[in-house]
Formats: structure tokens, C-alpha cells, sequence
């Protein structure tokens, strides 16, 4: 097994509440590099960690609205190009294209939405790692990894109800 580059404890809790103090009780020690691995996005334990608000949802408004944007160029131009006869209704008819705009913003935005959660997930593990130990914490267990000197962090952890407590070196 690989060494862990970094040193700290880890803590297990079962319940979302008991790790979000735990959190806030570190960050009070003077734990400045804590972490969570968690089965789900539990709000208060992301609060207690105090990361920023992820920008995620920019850049899929972004793609969104190029989805839009393109969808309606290529209904445009295809029709300027392929000029039918209509009988008498104008060529481009906006209200027409807006069924291929909304699909094409969907697409768009999809593909989007999967290339910057890819490309988020793989540096956010890559930056905030959290030493599992062959274990995983999608079950039913989170995970708190605080970085530093063990000994008060571990006092911290099990004072906050952590029912495991180990070392990392």
C-alpha cells in the first residue's frame, strides 16, 4: 500500500451533524487543511468545511446559452441556404426553430455539464485527497481527514463522537 504523502487523522461518523462539528471544532483547534469524504453532498458538513460556492453552474449557463445560440444559427442557415418555397410565410420563421434550439441548448448543455464535472472531479481529488485505507466512504460512513499534529486532532475527533479514530502517516 502506498504511503500517504501527507499526515493527519482520520476520523469515522455515522451521522451528518456529529461531522460538521467535528469540522468546526478542528478549524476552532487551528486545523487549517480539513477534509471530508462523504456518501453524498451533506450541506452542513460543506458548510462547516467553508469551500467556496462551486462554479459549476456558470459554466453550464454558458454552454447552455451557446446550445441556443447555435441552435437557432443552424436552423437559420440552413434555411437561407435552402431557400423553399414557402408559400408566401417568410423563410425564417423563429417560432419554428425554437423546438431545434431548445434541443440543441440540451445537448450543449449536457455535453457541458459532463466535461466541467470531469474536469472538476479529477483536480478536486487530486488536490483534497482523503487516505480511505482500502476503505470507501460511499456506504454509509464520512470520513473527516484533518492534516497536522495527530494528538489534538485525534482528542478533537473522538470528543466530537467519531466512532473510529486513526493515524496517517
Amino acid at each position: 500500500m502506498a504511503r500517504s504523502a501527507e499526515a493527519g487523522v482520520l476520523g469515522w461518523f455515522v451521522e451528518p451533524a456529529r461531522a460538521a462539528r467535528a469540522v468546526r471544532a478542528l478549524r476552532a483547534a487551528g486545523f487549517l487543511d480539513v477534509r471530508a469524504a462523504m456518501p453524498a453532498p451533506f450541506p452542513a458538513v460543506i458548510a462547516a468545511l467553508g469551500r467556496p460556492r462551486s462554479r459549476v453552474g456558470f459554466g453550464v449557463f454558458v454552454g447552455t446559452v451557446t446550445g441556443v445560440v447555435a441552435g437557432y444559427a443552424l436552423c437559420a442557415a440552413t434555411s437561407a441556404d435552402w431557400a423553399l418555397v414557402t408559400g408566401g410565410k417568410p423563410i425564417l420563421s423563429w417560432p419554428a426553430f425554437t423546438v431545434i434550439a431548445f434541443e440543441v441548448a440540451v445537448l450543449v448543455g449536457g455535453l457541458t455539464t459532463h466535461a466541467i464535472l470531469a474536469v472538476e472531479t479529477a483536480w478536486a481529488r487530486a488536490r483534497h485527497r482523503v487516505p480511505l485505507r482500502g476503505r470507501s466512504a460511499s456506504l454509509d460512513r464520512i470520513g473527516i481527514f484533518a492534516v497536522g499534529e495527530a494528538g489534538a486532532a485525534e482528542k478533537v475527533l473522538r470528543t466530537e463522537g467519531a466512532e473510529e479514530v486513526e493515524r496517517v502517516d
